[in-house]
């Protein structure tokens, strides 16, 4: 619930414990405090910049390691748009971790001697940027390594000189070399570590956007929060309503995280299909064996989405209940004929994602329910499926138009456009055009008079109709619409 909070009152603290740069420690944390103002405000530790606040620029890059699935994985992460609640039973490694002025880390090293670094700004997190890429794969190529940092911006334009050094330590330097003998020595107590985080009421003077932050451990519990507080807010990776409170300087009555709920982190294979839970992050389903074998577009679309950074906390399910117009997702998850679990206290029902975008950003979902996973059946493998995005720049951009298709040897031909319309929605008007053998100019133009698109920054209401046939051109690679497909 938003809300107009006094100068003063009592707030829900987090009591959380974690490893900072290999120091075991316990804080109380004021709700909904972000890592980046935990580690400046309160740590006085400044080596993590902040600049735009809305994990667009990477200055503020920490990297985040944590057990998953019998490993130790190591992530890079905004800290200006990750909680600090979220750090229980992790390691958070900031650049004062890495090195110092008598002692640089190689990372460091290689950026100085490749002339890397001007103002210096930015350098931080380029350096955590490239430390968890290296922390994590043997010589990643230049593919890699542009992937990895896509979410670093440097206003010196020192790119060439940054990836030269990459380069160079991918090829040169082991990660016995890259690791911290501090990281080593606490993988294992990741592994082990079985503190609960603790909730405490405490009245401070200083305003909070969010007087309460709570911790689910379960469906269960979150069922309860919401019928007792059907208003309180949901937060998987949060970096949507931490845009919110850090640039809009919006409030919340009280927010509910879900993101260390187990059973909601899970990508599963059953018979009705694969079930992604709210929990899963991006970067969880694009490392997914699962995902890779049966559902490789949406990898790829994962890819397109915001930068590393973000794609290690955002998730999925996020995206469907933000109910943005653009949402990335929402065209694909739409002609994949997804379904929605929604879990409240009055149980469990299920509906299809067609059913689930009412209106502008107004969703099906009612009071006391929350998405627990949504699940896609499997298509055909001879199934034609794409995606695509239309955007200002390759990463960390909304789009201006989203699309995808879905077409299959049944006849079968679905088509979905996101922002073009109040809501993410399927073409009417396709499936004929597509079956009658219509031309692909023809199908465009018909498809294109289906929607009313808006003017906005992103484009003009003009800009985005031609793109709604650009795409359907593209799809069906301007020739004979069904022999053009290759199934």
């Amino acid at each position: 619930m938003e809300k107009t909070l006094a100068a003063s009152g009592s707030y829900r603290f987090n009591r959380i414990s974690f490893f900072l740069n290999g120091e075991d420690i316990a804080v109380e944390l004021p709700p909904g405090i972000s890592t980046l103002d935990f580690l400046n405000k309160m740590m006085h530790m400044y080596g993590s910049k902040c600049s735009c606040n809305e994990g667009d620029c990477g200055a503020c890059t920490v990297v985040v390691a944590q057990a998953r699935e019998g490993a130790i994985v190591y992530e890079a992460i905004n800290s200006c748009l990750y909680p600090a609640a979220k750090l229980h039973g992790k390691h958070l490694i900031t650049i004062e971790g890495l090195g110092s002025p008598e002692a640089l880390h190689p990372i460091q090293t290689a950026i100085l001697e490749h002339h890397g670094t001007q103002c210096g700004y930015c350098t931080p997190g380029f350096v955590m940027s490239l430390f968890a890429l290296l922390a994590s794969i043997a010589n990643p190529d230049k593919a890699a390594i542009l992937a990895a940092l896509e979410g670093n911006l440097c206003r010196c334009t020192g790119y060439q000189s940054i990836l030269d050094a990459a380069m160079e330590l991918s090829a040169l330097c082991p990660r016995a070399e890259i690791m911290p003998a501090f990281c080593q020595a606490i993988e294992p107590k990741l592994f082990y570590f079985d503190r609960p985080a603790e909730d405490c009421e405490k009245t401070d003077t200083p305003l909070h956007l969010i007087r309460r932050y709570h911790k689910a451990r379960s469906s269960e519990e979150i069922c309860r929060l919401l019928a007792e507080h059907p208003d309180a807010g949901l937060i998987a990776g949060g970096t949507d309503i931490m845009v919110q409170k850090n640039i809009g300087r919006r409030s919340f009555e009280r927010l509910i995280d879900l993101s260390d709920i187990h059973e909601l982190a899970q990508i599963q294979m059953k018979r009705d299909g694969i079930h992604i839970g709210s929990a899963v992050t991006y970067s969880q389903i694009m490392d997914s064996g699962i995902i890779k074998c049966d559902l490789p577009y949406l990898v790829e679309l994962c890819g397109l989405i915001a930068s590393k950074q973000i794609r290690n906390f955002g998730t999925l399910v996020g995206n469907v209940a933000n109910a943005s117009p653009v949402g990335d997702s929402l065209p694909l998850l739409l002609v994949l004929e997804a379904r929605l679990v929604l879990l409240s206290q009055a149980g469990q029902r299920e509906l299809p994602i067609t059913d689930f975008f009412l209106d502008y950003r107004k969703t099906a979902l009612e009071a006391g329910e929350f998405i627990r996973e949504i699940v896609i059946p499997i298509p055909p493998r001879d199934a034609y499926i794409k995606t695509m995005k239309s955007a200002k720049r390759k990463s960390v951009d909304i789009a201006s138009v989203v699309s995808a298709i879905r077409i299959q040897k049944d006849d079968t031909a679905l088509l979905a456009f996101g922002g073009v319309a109040a809501t993410p929605a399927l073409s009417k008007d396709f499936p004929g055009l597509y079956q009658s053998g219509s031309s692909a100019e023809a199908i465009a133009e018909q498809v294109a008079g289906e929607f009313r698109p808006l003017s906005d920054v992103r484009g003009s209401s003009d800009y985005r109709r031609q793109m709604i046939k650009n795409h359907i051109i593209k799809y069906l690679e301007l020739q004979d619409g069904k022999a053009s497909l290759a199934y």
